[in-house]
Parts: structure tokens; C-alpha cells; sequence
């Protein structure tokens, strides 16, 4: 079907006709991205899709994910703002595909839902433990990422879970924060890990 379109690009077509060609050609796009997701969501529900945990150093990791997404938000005139310290890091026991893609989703829907939005920030607390990502004027309440009908919130949740984290959305008028951190479950069976010795 892309071919197809990419075809019709190069025909004699009027100002409305470009305007449809580009909305039939992003409509493609959203409907294999849907496919994608729900052929994802399937396998990791049947337990076939690959989890391979690892230790893994996330400041890096948080490094590399925001440097690949750098230039899409700039496309999008975005201003990009990464906080993130030069010596200090932590480490969780996680797939980085995994939360990777989780990430993906979200920065997905940050320029989906930015009807006005402008600023995207990404932070990293090490003494916390959180990964937080800002945006300062998108309010995500009622957005296809704060509703469980989205296949990206399902599959980033059911991530979330296996790797034993979980988000925080705090949600205003002023925009919105997601923090990542570990699940209070596992933070209690850490806690009480270390009490017993």
C-alpha cells in the first residue's frame, strides 16, 4: 500500500489531493505500528516473547535510549532537555530491550498527544533510583497512554510488572511527569533482605 502512495506522490496532484495522500500514508503507518503492537502483546502474554534479564548500568542505558531519541524530538521542535550525572549510576536487573521499547511507548505518545507541547525532559536520580521523564506543557489525563484500551499502556505495564517496576504519572494543566522506579513490592522484600542480615 506504501508503494502504491509512494507512487501517487509522483503524479500532477492538487493542494487537497497532497493533503489526503499524507493522511492515507499516516494511517498506514498507525495501523501497521497497531499490528505490531498487538502481534507483541499476544507473544508476551503467551509468554513467547524473549525476556533475558540482566544487570544493567541504567544511567547508560537511560544515555543511549535518549541520544536515539534526540533527533525525532528535534524534528518535532521539541526542546530536549537530559539530566543526567557523568560518574554516578545505578543498576537494576532488567531486560534493556524490554524497557527500551516500554520507553518507546511513551515517547511515542508524547509527540502524539503534544497538541501544544513543546518540552520534553529526561532525568535520572541515582540516590532514588527513578527514572523520570517531563513534559512541561502535555497533559496526558484521558490520553491513550492513561487508558488500559491502548495496546502500548497494556504492553508496557505487563513489562513494567515482569521486570519489577512500576510508573507514576502525575498529571496538570502544566503537564505531565512519569517516574519509573522499582514496585513497592520489590522494594520491601529488599528492605527486608537487608534487616535479616
Amino acid at each position: 500500500m506504501r508503494r502504491h502512495v509512494f507512487q501517487l506522490g509522483n503524479e500532477c496532484l492538487s493542494v487537497k489531493g497532497i493533503a489526503s495522500l499524507k493522511k492515507i500514508d499516516h494511517q498506514i503507518l498507525e495501523i501497521s505500528d497497531w499490528m505490531e503492537d498487538l502481534l507483541t502483546y499476544t507473544m508476551i502474554t503467551s509468554r513467547k516473547y524473549p525476556y533475558h534479564p540482566t544487570t544493567t548500568d541504567m544511567v547508560r542505558l537511560v544515555r543511549n535510549f535518549a541520544a536515539n531519541w534526540y533527533p525525532q524530538f528535534e524534528k518535532e521542535s521539541f526542546r530536549i532537555d537530559v539530566d543526567l550525572p557523568d560518574e554516578k549510576t545505578f543498576y537494576w536487573k532488567i531486560d534493556p530491550k524490554w524497557i527500551t521499547r516500554m520507553f518507546n511507548y511513551l515517547f511515542q505518545n508524547i509527540l502524539r498527544h503534544a497538541v501544544k507541547g513543546t518540552y520534553v525532559g529526561i532525568t535520572v536520580d541515582v540516590k532514588q533510583e527513578r527514572i523520570i521523564v517531563m513534559d512541561k506543557e502535555l497533559d496526558m489525563k484521558g490520553s491513550s497512554y492513561d487508558s488500559a484500551a491502548d495496546i502500548g499502556f497494556l504492553i508496557s505495564n505487563y513489562m513494567l510488572q515482569k521486570m519489577k517496576l512500576q510508573a507514576h504519572f502525575s498529571s496538570s494543566d502544566k503537564g505531565t511527569i512519569v517516574e519509573i522506579c522499582k514496585s513497592e513490592k520489590e522494594m520491601k522484600e529488599e528492605s527486608f533482605q537487608h534487616s535479616s542480615t
